[in-house]
């Protein structure tokens, strides 16, 4: 049975996170988005937080027009489920759930999201 409340964008964009391991050493990577909404965000990468770690993902949008700058959404959850890939797919990740999405321009300033959400083409994400 379907749990998500909000429909799951399939975009394979860039994304860096990061995590504290239970000695407060921070651990961080590269991967890519399977599929994303303003709930949760699924990552493929070969380094996996923990099932309960607590993330922060920057997701790098595309470049939409000339004349805009390019924006990232930043993102704030815990890792909810892992799941182990073998060669043959895209491999191993994992989907978190997140408490807080911000959209920030490129100089890392938070956007106004209810003048911007529309314009990037994802809606209105509000939590």
């Amino acid at each position: 049975m379907e749990r998500r409340g909000a429909t799951r964008y399939p975009l394979q964009l860039a994304v860096r996170f990061s995590w504290k391991d239970m000695t407060g050493a921070l651990h961080g990577s590269v991967g890519q988005s399977r599929d994303l909404n303003g709930r949760g965000i699924f990552v493929y990468s070969d380094l996996i937080p923990p099932i309960g770690s607590s993330v922060e993902m920057n997701v790098l949008l595309p470049h939409l027009a000339p004349t805009k700058r390019p924006a990232e959404l930043h993102a704030e959850g815990r890792v909810v489920r892992v799941e182990r890939g073998d060669s043959a797919t895209h491999g191993t990740g994992f989907a978190t759930m997140n408490h807080t999405v911000t959209l920030r321009d490129a100089e890392g300033h938070a956007i106004d999201a209810n003048d911007s959400w529309n314009e990037l083409g994802f809606g209105k994400w509000k939590q």
